[in-house]
């Protein structure tokens, strides 16, 4: 049956509908009318009802092969999933080692020179030294052993070569001139310090533990004293003997670890006997040695130290008066040549940086012409 003609079966009056719910009152006794449908309509809606009850019962009864049936239909692959390795151990890291500040560093050994691995006796050493007011003064121990021959930087006594021995006097005034020479000088140089300087205890304890043989530059009296001053507490030849054993003793008790003194302004004082002799006869009771710089040539300084056995080298030159690079070069190949001439031969310098510069030149083929560089501790006695 067509769907039009249905509908047609479907019999009731609407008339007189209104919304709400007063339209009731329309029919007798308030009833509500009936619908009444046709058999063939009733049949219709009771196959529909039968097929769709039907239709759930299939899908209830079948739903997981339908749920697998249309996940099969839709595509997809496969794939296997190695499993991931374990995160690699960390390496350790390695440091390097720290490198040690240039300054304060010793130099590295030159060609030619000798060995800087040489160690000094740490000072001071019991027995070697006395109390005073001025400070602790060297003395000879009780066994005999000198402060000279113990502070001394050792030198192999087998090494016939002719030595040379180079004196870098009057440091400690400048801390950045005396750090300098102690940072680029080979340790084989001996340092000369003025009593003077400020914290000299501790320059001379450095300069030590680099290797260099360390002595004291004592303030004496030069020639045109006084408009040349040379400090206080220097030596002078108006004072008396005590008095000058005094200023002697102010300059020996500023430090410890020594071998002897010299002196660079002393040109008035070492060329009179009256004056020098008490000074040589301390350094002899205080087992001291002496370099005698001899800046003036008639000083008696090295002579009255033969006669009195105290251990004495004589400076053969000064290789920077002259401050040019040629002037400086000349003066360090006379000392050569005095060295083999007279078996030893020591010079003098300041700590200027082109003397430095020209010294470390220097020393780069001394050994190769035959010639050693030696502590001033190792010239003594030897110069003819």
């Amino acid at each position: 049956m067509k769907v039009p003609a249905l509908l047609g079966r479907l019999r009731f009056d609407v008339r007189g509908f209104r919304p709400g719910l007063g339209w009731l009152r329309r029919f007798p006794g308030g009833a509500v009318p009936r619908i009444q449908l046709s058999k063939p309509l009733l049949g219709a809606a009771a196959l529909v009802a039968v097929g769709y009850a039907g239709l759930g019962g299939w899908l209830a009864l079948n739903a997981d092969s339908t749920r697998e049936a249309w996940q099969a239909s839709i595509p997809s692959a496969t794939m296997a999933v190695a499993p991931l390795p374990p995160p690699p151990k960390p390496e350790p890291k390695v440091v390097a080692p720290a490198t040690p500040l240039p300054t304060d560093a010793a130099p590295l050994p030159l060609p030619g020179a000798q060995a800087a691995a040489v160690t000094l006796v740490p000072a001071p050493v019991p027995g070697l030294v006395e109390d005073s007011r001025n400070g602790p003064l060297p003395r000879i121990a009780q066994d005999g052993r000198k402060p000279w021959q113990v502070y001394a930087r050792p030198f192999p006594a087998t090494d016939k070569r002719p030595r040379v021995a180079i004196v870098m006097s009057d440091l400690g005034l400048s801390g950045v001139t005396t750090g300098n020479a102690l940072a680029k000088l080979p340790p084989g140089i001996t340092l000369a310090f003025l009593p003077y300087a400020e914290r000299l205890d501790d320059w001379v304890e450095r300069a030590r533990t680099k290797g260099h043989e360390v002595m004291l530059s004592v303030p004496m009296e030069p020639l045109n004293y006084p408009r040349d001053d040379p400090g206080p507490n220097a030596l002078l030849t108006m004072l008396g003997p005590d008095r000058n054993m005094e200023r002697l003793e102010w300059s020996l008790g500023k430090a410890v670890g020594y071998v002897g003194i010299t002196s660079t302004t002393g040109s008035k004082f070492t060329a009179n006997p009256a004056a020098m002799q008490p000074v040589i006869d301390a350094l002899k009771a205080r087992g001291l040695l002496l370099v005698d710089s001899r800046i003036n040539p008639k000083s008696v300084a090295g002579p009255l130290a033969n006669l009195a056995g105290v251990p004495r080298a004589l400076g053969d030159r000064v290789i920077d008066r002259d401050l040019s690079r040629g002037a400086i070069d000349d003066q360090l190949r006379e000392l050569e040549e005095l060295a083999k001439t007279n078996g030893a031969a020591v010079g003098f310098a300041s700590p200027y940086p082109t003397t430095i510069e020209r010294l470390n030149l220097w020393l780069t083929a001394l050994a190769d012409r035959g010639i050693a560089l030696a502590p001033v501790s190792a010239v003594v006695n030897i110069q003819k």
